[in-house]
């Protein structure tokens, strides 16, 4: 009978984070019992002593888990509370500023009943998407305006968004399942992960519960995923009294996978010299070039006496077109003298009107560009953001 499954224990002998074995037991026992399967499961607690991730000292096994959760104790309900509401707009706010969601494709693995997802669809037009292992969650589920099975679309659909909102603490086999959720999502994709926040050790640190097989701290949990082959877009961590996830610390992060090879592979030295290759080699190259078209007559402008400045001086051929100064608004650079060329102060080019002004700076473009209309200046004006574009 599947109601009197017993664990079927494993002893974890390394870490997940970062796979070393040099883990120590802390020394910590705890007697779980589990309503919903009418079970008393006895757990220790182990840590790595190279990345301090905290983790069961035993796993339960995974048809145990799934068990468990099928049979999930959770209470769901179909209309949000307050304080669900504010969870939800919390949520949805931090990935809106930092991605344009509207009309996105977003998946929620452990959906729950649904109420985030509900959220962004009606909020930014998202097509939400389920997957919940739970059969009373996903009555609730299929129940709600808006929302879709997953499990009812063709096996290749691909989404924009997977969201793991309290989700990841509870899987044991974190590099299968990140494997998995890289290949439902397009190659542009995010991930939005919400843990627990273990990265501080105090009265607002979760407490240790049967379901959280993994306590995160910042550190592991991105190191985990760069191991995995993804880059961290962006993070927030909040402590909110009332939240209905947990009254403690929580960290929330975007993730998408990046193309630098995972970490450990040695070809990470043959692709940083490609990289190099192709947008500073390329970028000397099309200085080169434009020095070469543009040829003698034109005056050239160098703005402004910054590092980048210096470089092309010194690695291209720019030295030999006709430059008329470099100019800065820093006046402590009045004067100074750079591979036989003068700084002046960018008041000055206003007197000069050069032809060209080549602007070696990746900051404040913007504002340089507004100076020099302000300035009445006809020059045209060349950026090392384009020499490097596409």
């Amino acid at each position: 009978m599947r109601e009197s499954m017993k664990p079927s224990f494993v002893k974890v002998a390394h870490c997940r984070v970062c796979l070393s074995a040099n883990i120590a037991d802390l020394g910590i026992r705890k007697n779980f019992y589990l309503m919903n399967v009418d079970q008393t499961v006895p757990l220790s607690y182990a840590i790595c002593k190279e990345c301090q991730f905290v983790f069961h000292g035993e796993y339960v096994g995974d048809d145990f888990l799934d068990h468990y959760y099928k049979l999930s104790p959770m209470l769901r309900r179909k209309e949000p509370t307050a304080y669900e509401i504010d969870q939800n707009q919390r949520q949805g706010d931090f990935l809106k500023r930092h991605l344009n969601i509207e009309g996105w494709s977003v998946l929620e693995i452990g959906a729950h009943a649904g109420a985030f997802l509900v959220h962004l669809h009606k909020r930014y037009g998202c097509r939400s998407y389920f997957d919940e292992l739970s059969e009373e969650a996903r009555r609730v589920l299929a129940s709600q305006q808006g929302l879709t099975d997953y499990r009812s679309v063709a096996k290749d659909t691909k989404t924009d968004m997977v969201v793991l909102r309290h989700v990841l603490e509870h899987i044991f086999g974190l590099d299968g399942f990140l494997d998995y959720v890289k290949s439902i999502l397009k190659p542009d994709g995010f991930l939005f992960i919400e843990v627990p926040d273990w990265s501080w050790l105090d009265e607002h640190t979760d407490p240790l519960i049967f379901e959280h097989l993994n306590q995160f701290s910042t550190y592991s949990l991105i190191y985990l995923m760069r191991r995995n082959g993804w880059q961290c877009e962006a993070v927030e961590k909040s402590i909110v009294a009332d939240d209905p996830a947990t009254p403690n610390r929580v960290q929330r992060l975007l993730f998408r996978p990046t193309r630098i090879v995972r970490q450990g592979d040695a070809k990470i030295v043959e692709q940083f010299q490609q990289f190099y290759q192709d947008c500073y080699e390329r970028g000397t190259r099309r200085l080169d070039e434009l020095v070469a078209t543009i040829g003698k007559g034109k005056r050239i402008a160098l703005y402004p006496a910054s590092h980048l400045t210096f470089t092309a001086l010194h690695e291209s051929a720019i030295g030999e077109a006709d430059i008329v100064g470099i100019f800065d608004i820093d006046p402590k650079k009045k004067g100074k003298v750079v591979a036989g060329i003068e700084v002046f102060p960018a008041a000055k080019l206003k007197e000069v009107q050069p032809d060209i002004i080549l602007l070696f700076t990746m900051g404040y473009e913007r504002e340089i560009r507004d100076s020099f209309k302000e300035m009445g200046l006809a020059s045209e004006v060349i950026s090392i953001t384009q020499l490097l574009g596409k």
